[in-house]
């Protein structure tokens, strides 16, 4: 895809020992003349004392953090010789990996002590408190998946060369409608306009014949490439002040006293902001997909998803309300409605009695439980089925 000579692309597949993984980064990185991309897969653990991103090998227990390679070691192998690299992109697919957006990588002064280079660019599966994902039956996990597809398909309406920013744009995209967990980026200097691959739905859309382009129409082209980005960085930047504002406001409103809980759907995708205050979304709302307020703050909603991930819905304009829905009548009732997941697939039974079988409930999926009928729940899937769930033996309550 690349058209890169075999030997510019190492794989070092399930490593024995954090030495051998450090001094394979740092040898190509030294050989690197353009642009150095690691890629990392694999399970992320983080240090109990400091928080620090570890990065797992085969062999690696988590009573024992030396058995891991810490992420600061593989930053600084690929920092210390980053002056012969111009750009340099890190792709981490593990759990937890939006840690290593908070540590010395993401700090300003200590990527300029390190190396005036002209881009970095670090893309993570997950959030620095979300775990990564690998769905039962497919190939890869959620996150290379998409991003083996987007490389593989191109992405429509781009522009002939995928950069970072572009990819991850239609990364987080595609992974919020699917309620999968997002990923996140940082960009140092020009990192996000680094180009890793051409975009095939740009190849092959149908063109007349194409005769040679002058170096000024290039150029041209580029300064309004750059127009447009500044446009959209100045948009953002006015989104994010009142976002700011809007979030500052529900951290310090009193939570609403008389509050019953409803199901929503948004018109289109909405980022979910931390109860803590933080400007980094824990998650987007997608459309098409119902959502549970479980309190208010101030202006806004503090709206939970199907995976037990909480935190304040500020702009709730236009969200589409189920006025009839079964969490209030529960919440009134004295019930208080909460998230599980079972250990086994297990069968979501008709509350007619009949022992027909609506919905199969799967491991690693959370369902609302809305009620007690004796012994059994009544549970409700994301797709609003609703039945009783008879064996709740052994079921994690999120």
């Amino acid at each position: 895809m690349w058209g890169l000579p075999a030997e510019a692309c190492t794989v070092i597949s399930q490593p024995g020992d954090v030495g051998l993984v450090l001094d394979t980064v740092r040898e190509k990185a030294r050989r690197a003349s353009d642009t150095l991309l690691v890629y990392y897969a694999g399970h992320g653990l983080t240090d109990p004392h400091t928080d620090e991103l570890y990065l797992a090998l085969p062999h690696s227990d988590r009573e024992r953090e030396y058995t891991s390679l810490r992420y600061e070691y593989l930053r600084r192998a690929v920092l210390d010789v980053q002056a012969s690299t111009q750009r340099t992109v890190l792709i981490l697919d593990c759990c937890y990996s939006g840690r290593a957006l908070i540590g010395a990588m993401n700090a300003d002064a200590q990527i300029a002590d390190q190396a005036v280079v002209e881009g970095t660019c670090l893309l993570t599966a997950s959030a620095e408190t979300r775990p990564a994902l690998s769905p039962p039956g497919e190939t890869y996990t959620a996150f290379t998946g998409e991003l083996i597809a987007a490389l593989n398909d191109g992405v429509p309406g781009a522009p002939d060369l995928l950069d970072m920013d572009t990819l991850y744009r239609h990364l987080h995209g595609n992974l919020a409608s699917k309620s999968r967990p997002l990923p996140q980026q940082r960009n140092r200097n020009t990192g996000g306009l680094i180009a890793i691959a051409r975009n095939r739905a740009a190849a092959t859309k149908a063109a007349g014949p194409v005769g040679p382009v002058s170096r000024e129409s290039e150029i041209e082209t580029r300064l309004a490439e750059m127009e447009k980005r500044a446009e959209q960085a100045e948009r953002r930047a006015l989104e994010m002040l009142e976002n700011a504002r809007r979030l500052a406001s529900a951290v310090a409103a009193k939570p609403d006293a008389v509050f019953a809980p409803f199901w929503f759907a948004v018109p289109v995708a909405r980022p979910l902001m931390g109860e803590d205050g933080s400007l980094s979304p824990v998650a987007e709302l997608a459309p098409g997909t119902w959502y549970l307020t479980v309190g208010q703050r101030g202006d806004a909603l503090v709206a939970q998803a199907a995976d037990g991930m909480r935190g304040f819905l500020l702009d709730a304009t236009g969200i589409q309300r189920d006025d009839a829905d079964s969490a209030a009548a529960a919440a009134k009732s004295g019930f208080e409605p909460f998230w599980f997941a079972v250990p086994v697939p297990r069968p979501l039974m008709s509350e007619d009695g009949s022992m027909k079988a609506v919905a199969e409930l799967a491991p690693g999926t959370w369902y609302l439980a809305i009620e007690r009928q004796g012994d059994a729940l009544v549970a409700q899937t994301a797709d609003r089925k609703r039945g009783l769930l008879l064996d709740t033996s052994g079921i994690q309550r999120g």
